[in-house]
């Protein structure tokens, strides 16, 4: 459930970036369990989609070491794996400690961008809790909140930079505070921000 909840999210990272403004699917569910090209016609947006593929994306399992991702969540032990769309999935031996991914994505007014990835992040979670986080990037926040009717928080956030959307989420069974949970979220944006640089 828990590896279900970040890709879940790794999906809506997708698409917010290809496919926002589709009137017919309001909870992002059915995009997310196929190929998501049949859905492209909504992001046609002219030099937008000219654009996008021009822009090399980072692919963050190539770009930072688990060391430092571990260091970022607290000194944690952790093993890093390329995963779907490129997201560097991470995870720890303990299955109830911190995992997740971070991802990139290209986003324009066109698509829903910024605004579109952080209302959907608010709109999964339950009991949805949003931190903006200053004095980085363009924009930044990490949202804490429930999944699925667990009773554990998970985390998902993004920073804005250059028209990329870096993300990060973070999945728990153990009993990490918010707060926890908020800095481990930040401490990763930071990283990959500094990682792409």
């Amino acid at each position: 459930m828990i590896k279900t909840w970040w890709a879940g999210l790794a999906v809506l990272s997708m698409v917010v970036a290809g496919c926002g403004g589709d009137d017919d699917e309001p909870d992002g569910a059915d995009p997310g369990r196929g190929d998501t090209s049949s859905d492209a016609p909504p992001a046609d947006t002219g030099t937008d989609e000219s654009a996008a593929p021009e822009v090399e994306l980072p692919v963050f399992c190539d770009l930072l070491t688990p060391e430092q991702v571990g260091e970022a969540l607290g000194g944690a032990e952790v093993q890093l794996e390329t995963g779907p769309l490129d997201a560097c999935e991470f995870s720890q031996s303990d299955v109830y400690e911190y995992s997740g991914s971070l991802g990139a994505v290209v986003v324009d007014a066109g698509n829903g961008g910024f605004e579109g990835f952080k209302g959907g992040i608010e709109g999964t979670l339950e009991d949805a809790v949003v931190h903006d986080i200053k004095g980085l990037g363009e924009r930044a926040f990490v949202t804490t909140g429930a999944f699925g009717g667990s009773e554990h928080l998970q985390a998902a956030g993004g920073v804005l930079a250059d028209g990329i959307l870096f993300t990060v989420n973070i999945s728990q069974v153990a009993s990490h505070s918010e707060d926890e949970m908020v800095a481990a979220g930040e401490k990763l944006l930071r990283l990959m921000v500094e990682a792409a640089g």
